[in-house]
């Protein structure tokens, strides 16, 4: 997928870069991570991250918007190629203290029902996906405009979002990290390659900010 997704969150707001050493790259098992996480715009956390494996015939980019100064969910997007085939998915988390209205997702969701929805794996986390998640199968040009269409109306959000009280915006995004420190592959493939101490600092400071 051609251009970095972080671009169209620098189009809209400053993107203020964290100090993520000495975990900028990490590799094992096969892999190589290159990680990069920002403040942006002074209501979230924007983490970016790439992985490598098999000599490049595997590719993920990541990348996750976690708002701590605004009641809006956590948007999360993968974009993964794997041996020809490609996978996207932009999961849209429950972390909210009080619903919004996130119907300008859903009407991109639904533009793009003709792409083919590739089946959730099973995990606790699915109970806080939110109805306008997309996990689709297709070609690259499809997908890429999915999740630029699904970003784009997801940043339009942060112009109407309520302000929200710090302390308990807080509880709600860090009981999902936590959640996902406890249980979830992605944690345990990194914990296996840089240890578990160093793999929650990685998820709670940089990758989510909650730390």
């Amino acid at each position: 997928m051609s251009g970095s997704k972080l671009d169209i969150f620098s189009a809209k707001g400053a993107l203020v870069p964290k100090d993520v050493t000495p975990w900028q790259t990490f590799s094992g098992r096969g892999m190589t991570f290159c990680l990069q996480s920002y403040d942006w715009n002074h209501c979230a956390c924007v983490s970016y991250l790439t992985m490598r494996a098999f000599f490049g015939l595997m590719k993920m980019e990541t990348l996750i918007c976690t708002p701590y100064a605004k009641d809006l969910p956590l948007l999360s997007y993968d974009y993964i190629s794997a041996f020809g085939r490609k996978t996207l998915l932009v999961e849209i988390y429950d972390t909210q203290v009080a619903p919004a209205d996130l119907s300008a997702l859903q009407t991109v969701k639904e533009a793009y029902r003709d792409l083919r929805d590739k089946p959730k794996h099973p995990g606790w986390y699915n109970d806080l996906l939110l109805p306008p998640s997309v996990s689709k199968v297709g070609d690259t040009a499809r997908l890429s405009a999915l999740a630029t269409e699904m970003m784009t109306a997801y940043i339009h959000l942060f112009a109407t979002a309520r302000d929200v009280d710090l302390t308990a915006k807080s509880a709600r995004n860090s009981a999902y990290v936590e959640g996902l420190i406890n249980d979830a592959p992605t944690y345990r493939v990194v914990s296996k390659m840089i240890g578990a101490d160093a793999a929650k600092t990685v998820f709670r400071r940089f990758l989510f900010g909650t730390e």
